[in-house]
Order: structure tokens, then C-alpha cells, then sequence
């Protein structure tokens, strides 16, 4: 599996699993307070910037996104970092 996602104009879409002090826990719970730890939530940036809330639970991530056009960096010929 691959660590993130990509898609067209720079979009990166990053599987995060929340945990306790770290700066994904906290900016999943300035959205959704009754974020949990161990949730997996996507980080979206387009460009190195957030898109939007910049955090995203799955739902949510498909009505933003079209999950058809991601691709795993190799496929997209971009870097894996």
C-alpha cells in the first residue's frame, strides 16, 4: 500500500491514523471534536497547501474528491517521498 495518493493539479491525498499529540490529532479535532484516536482520516493538500479543511473523514473525502482519479505516485510518474 502506498503511504499517499495523488490526482490531477497537484493533488495529494495522505491516510492518516489519529493519535493522541500529534498535530493530526489536533487538527482532526478542531473539525470533528468527537474524533477518536486510531480513526483514519485523509490529509488533502493540492500543491504542498491544504485543500480546504485539510482534514477529511472517508464520507467526506469522496464528496471533494473524485476517488477515481487517484493514483498511486509511481502511476502518476511522480516521486514516492
Amino acid at each position: 500500500m502506498t503511504p499517499y495518493l495523488v490526482g490531477p493539479d497537484g493533488l495529494r491525498v495522505e491516510p492518516v491514523e489519529l493519535r493522541v499529540d500529534t498535530v493530526h490529532w489536533l487538527f482532526a479535532r478542531m473539525i470533528e471534536p468527537a474524533a477518536r484516536p486510531g480513526e483514519v482520516w485523509y490529509r488533502v493538500t493540492r500543491h504542498g497547501h491544504a485543500l480546504g479543511a485539510g482534514y477529511y473523514q472517508l464520507d467526506q473525502l469522496q464528496e471533494i474528491v473524485d476517488l477515481a482519479d487517484l493514483r498511486a505516485p509511481a502511476d502518476a510518474g511522480e516521486e514516492t517521498a
